[in-house]
């Protein structure tokens, strides 16, 4: 069988997906037209729910579709496209284009399941839910006989904006872990819109609160700071004699001086040929 889902371009690596996430460019099969552009989907006014499911004939995918369907005039706040592990042809065969209010997109290959990692288990316990018992008895009533061994698909739940950047991701825990009808999901449309809203109203009134503040003044730059001359060794000065104040008396002169003056006094009282 080929693959109904072409990446048109590179996509990374698989990944579970979140909030701020982009979805890589893809075609895809529906039942009543090959080869789509998902990103045609997305181009509105509104985002776009992406429900992964079973396969279409299971009692538990058949059981959401009728939901969405019934009250599909509930959902106004985004819009809604199923997929499901079925071939384009089986569902076209069983369900007129008309009577089909929303998109499917097929993968019957799980090429999406893959990339995305939506979880699958072979556990009966952990996949099924009071929900499932119950539409799954229903459908026994129909006929329906559950396969021995077979692998539980578990759903995934996208709210995706016009850009491919995933607002909302829910992998399911359960076979039923889906939003039940389309008044459900348009209570979480209006959740996570809202909580988009607010946060721009806050991002938007920070980036004013920027704009009006005064411009910064431009911080001086800092002075470098001033180095001092490393201290030099100063000549100690020799040690000086004060002068002696004009008022002292004059002090007597040296022992030598003083001989002198006496010789030279004894020379005048005496004559020169006077002996000392």
């Amino acid at each position: 069988m080929n693959k109904r889902v072409y990446f048109s371009e590179v996509p990374s690596v698989p990944k579970k997906l979140q909030a701020g996430d982009q979805i890589p460019r893809f075609t895809y099969d529906s039942p009543y037209r090959p080869q789509l552009p998902f990103y045609d989907l997305l181009d509105a006014d509104t985002p776009l729910f992406v429900v992964f499911m079973r396969n279409f004939g299971h009692p538990i995918t058949r059981h959401y579709v009728m939901e969405y369907i019934q009250d599909k005039d509930k959902l106004t706040s985004a819009r809604l496209a199923c997929v499901v592990r079925t071939d384009p042809h089986v569902i076209a065969g069983a369900i007129p284009e008309e009577q089909m209010p929303f998109s499917l997109i097929c993968d019957a290959e799980g090429v999406l399941y893959e990339h995305f990692c939506v979880p699958s288990t072979t556990s009966w316990f952990r996949s099924h839910s009071l929900t499932a018992l119950r539409i799954l008895k229903e459908a026994r009533k129909m006929g329906y006989k559950a396969v021995e061994g077979e692998t539980y698909q578990l759903p995934l739940t996208l709210l995706i904006d016009r850009d491919g950047t995933v607002l909302m991701a829910h992998y399911g825990q359960s076979l039923t872990d889906l939003p039940e009808n389309c008044a459900a999901l348009e209570k979480v449309a209006r959740a996570v819109l809202d909580a988009r809203r607010r946060e721009m109203e806050k991002q938007n009134k920070r980036a004013a609160r920027q704009e009006e503040a005064p411009a910064a003044e431009p911080e001086e730059e800092a002075e470098a700071p001033v180095e001092e001359p490393a201290p030099q060794e100063q000549p100690v000065p020799e040690a000086e004699v004060p002068a002696a104040p004009e008022s002292a008396e004059e002090e007597p002169a040296p022992e030598s001086d003083r001989h002198k003056e006496l010789s030279q006094a004894a020379a005048l009282l005496f004559g020169d040929d006077k002996d000392e």
